[in-house]
């Protein structure tokens, strides 16, 4: 029974030494093993801390190992600010991570170990207005840098009754003309400049004409030199079916001095070399009555 057992024993001892080891357990060279470590490259500085510092923003100065010396301060107009055992020190125009060693060196001498941090809590001296014909008038500040198109964008747009063709920004003496029509409407990048702190964008109010009763969207519609009536009824979408083409009035004048106008839209429309369409002015006022049963 032994002698039987021993060549098969053999058999499978050898077997199994030619069989492949599993993937885990093969041996691997050490090069293999371990891939060369890459080359390290120290981390970039955070934005802030290359963010100028600008009159009238908002700081926190955090000096660890003593928390009674941590601030928030305000950096005047004059672009000064005032710390405890620093007193009067200049901070505009040091970026954040200059203003950071310089405490830090500053504090060291009566903190032992002081480590201070900067943090800009506020911007406040990047400002760019927006005057006029925008979605959201007022002030942006300049956090980042920004082409008008993508202010805009941010502020809401140009208000549909806004004059965009007579735009135009202010910067320092200077007044660059800016059409913002052919900015939106044709991405024209002409009219795309990138903009500054100090910065105004101005878009007037375009002069309006109102058009009020039996239109399927009465409202104001933007007034320009060839607005007629026929245009004006058509920009507001037309006579609703009660309408009374043939007694429409126009509204012109002052509040102490108006005058009405009667027109036959129907006539206008059927007999256009008879009765020619009606140039409107600003602030006009159209009414069309709705007809008589």
């Amino acid at each position: 029974m032994m002698r039987r057992a021993f060549p098969l024993l053999v058999l499978l001892l050898v077997a199994g030494a030619l069989m492949p080891l599993p993937a885990a357990a093969q041996t691997r060279s050490p090069a293999a093993q371990t891939p060369p470590p890459a080359a390290q490259t120290p981390p970039p500085l955070p934005p802030e801390k290359d963010y100028i510092i600008g009159p009238e923003d908002l700081l926190e100065i955090q000096v660890w190992g003593n928390k009674d010396l941590n601030q928030q301060v305000f950096v005047r107009p004059d672009g000064r600010t005032s710390l405890p055992l620093v007193g009067e020190i200049a901070v505009a125009g040091k970026s954040v991570q200059q203003l950071q060693d310089h405490l830090t060196n500053v504090y060291e001498k009566t903190v032992k170990g002081a480590v201070v941090t900067v943090i800009v809590k506020e911007i406040r001296s990047r400002p760019v207005y927006f005057i006029g014909g925008f979605g959201k008038p007022g002030v942006m500040q300049l956090t980042r840098d920004l082409t008008l198109l993508q202010a805009i964008s941010i502020n809401g747009g140009v208000l549909p009754n806004a004059d965009g063709e007579k735009g135009f920004l202010l910067r320092g003496d200077k007044r660059i003309p800016i059409d913002f029509n052919r900015l939106v409407q044709r991405g024209d990048m002409s009219q795309n400049p990138k903009l500054e702190p100090g910065d105004s964008i101005v878009v007037p109010l375009a002069d309006a004409v109102y058009v009020n009763g039996e239109v399927k969207a009465p409202g104001a519609v933007k007034y320009t030199g060839d607005l007629t009536i026929l245009k004006a009824l058509t920009l507001v979408g037309g006579l609703t079916p009660l309408a009374a083409p043939g007694r429409v009035d126009i509204v012109r004048g002052s509040s102490e001095k108006k005058e009405r106008i009667r027109v036959d839209v129907d006539k206008m429309m059927r007999s256009p070399d008879e009765y020619p369409d009606a140039r409107l002015q600003p602030n006009d006022i159209i009414f069309v009555p709705q007809r008589l049963f």
